[in-house]
């Protein structure tokens, strides 16, 4: 197999051009602006594959600015209701017929008309410093505040640097929470060693004006780290929720897992004696050797079932995890591709197909690590006719080759299916 072309040179519009260009198509087109704002949207994302140039949280906090549709919604709101006020004084009779007919209500007008005002100038100053400053960003702060020295922490580009590298490697994407080895990127940051406790949060709230009847959906997750400190991110669907869930489970196996407001969350949150506290730390810490003893067994046994082709062609059966790990590091190393693949004693069965062999072509974080599942072929020693391949990050790479290792296989809905070509392979229909 060979990796695909990283040196092609592609056009797609930076920051702040691209919002130069939204604002422009806003004004110009007004609502018919929208689907030419998704489409560049869209081709900007597709021509940056291994995530934005500018790094996903610089691209989080610029993101922010949208937080100024909802400042101008407060301040309008706002000083309508001090305008109405406002006029209604220069009419005394009118002024008497509000006041029967509100009764107390009506001097609350100038002083919720006031505060919807505060809260515009709040949101605005704060989406306009999150994205024009992003040093003093919230994001910034919930990485400093995590990391081991918050008053030595680096320069924000150094900062931010920590949370991308380590979300372009391993990085699991679940709507728009990354999910790497250490970092969690949601709507703030969670450094993945201080998780104690995640708690999904699914509720459906009914609300009937008049004839219609509006459903409003709450998917959340929250995050409880050592410091009792809650991390919130709001998601767009179920299946995001439970993605995210899932890939948690996997990257933080010895934190409490459950549901909001549940006993275990408000348990775990709400702690304050220090015996608590200390039980709860010691009973996290015995859940993580335990898990850490399970996964090392593990890895012994399956060390037994698999053979594995090292990138310099020599055969081993004594495989364990950090032998792949290093294989799939490889490539920034020496800046070029590693190829291995593993082969199990006993054909895979999963997903309606049976796999012989994997092929690993690992690129990096500079470019996609590619998988090919080949296909038994149902006999021994004979090469399979059909295969599976995907160009995946170095995180998604490590989610295959742990399942594979386990003998399960991926979901093949986005996977491309190949058939042997000779000694290459080219694309053919998708197979079901």
């Amino acid at each position: 197999m060979e990796s695909k072309e990283t040196s092609k040179k592609r056009f797609y519009l930076k920051w702040p051009w691209d919002l130069v260009l939204y604002i422009l198509l806003a004004v110009v087109l007004r609502i018919f602006s929208i689907p030419v704002i998704l489409l560049i949207m869209w081709w900007n994302k597709k021509q940056q594959p291994d995530g934005p140039e500018e790094g996903y949280c610089l691209q989080r906090t610029r993101g922010r600015l949208t937080g100024l549709i909802w400042a101008a919604i407060f301040l309008m709101g706002g000083g309508l209701a001090i305008w109405f006020f406002a006029v209604a004084q220069t009419m005394p009779y009118e002024v008497e017929k509000l006041k029967e007919e509100l009764s107390f209500g009506y001097y609350l007008i100038p002083i919720a008309g006031a505060a919807a005002v505060l809260v515009g100038l709040f949101l605005a100053y704060r989406s306009l410093r999150d994205a024009l400053v992003p040093e003093k960003s919230t994001l910034a702060q919930s990485i400093r505040s995590q990391l081991p020295y918050p008053d030595e922490t680096p320069p924000v580009k150094e900062l931010f640097a920590i949370v991308d590298q380590d979300l372009r490697r391993n990085g699991q994407w679940c709507g728009k929470m990354g999910i790497g080895k250490k970092w969690v990127l949601g709507d703030v940051v969670s450094y993945i060693p201080r998780i104690r406790g995640v708690f999904s949060r699914e509720e459906q709230h009914t609300r009937h004006a008049g004839n219609r009847t509006q459903v409003t959906y709450i998917y959340e997750v929250w995050i409880v780290d050592d410091r009792r400190e809650q991390q919130i991110t709001s998601l767009r669907s179920k299946k995001e929720l439970e993605q995210a869930m899932d890939c948690l489970r996997q990257r933080a196996p010895a934190a409490l897992f459950g549901f909001y407001d549940s006993k275990e969350y408000k348990e775990l949150v709400y702690a304050e004696e220090e015996e608590e506290q200390l039980a709860q730390e010691r009973a996290y810490r015995q859940r993580k050797a335990r898990f850490e003893e399970q996964d090392r067994q593990e890895q012994e046994r399956l060390a037994q079932n698999q053979v594995l082709t090292l990138p310099d062609g020599s055969v081993t059966s004594r495989i364990t995890w950090d032998t792949i790990h290093q294989i799939l590091r490889q490539p920034d190393q020496i800046g070029k591709t590693v190829p291995f693949q593993l082969v199990p004693g006993v054909p895979i069965q999963g997903q309606g197909h049976t796999f012989s062999r994997l092929v690993c072509l690992a690129g990096g974080a500079v470019q996609p690590t590619r998988i090919l599942m080949e296909e038994y072929s149902g006999t021994p020693d004979v090469p399979g006719q059909y295969a599976w391949t995907r160009d995946v990050t170095t995180g998604e790479a490590e989610q295959v080759l742990r399942a594979w290792l386990r003998g399960k296989i991926p979901e093949l809905g986005n996977w491309t299916p190949m058939e042997r070509a000779g000694r290459t392979w080219q694309e053919t229909a998708k197979r079901s």
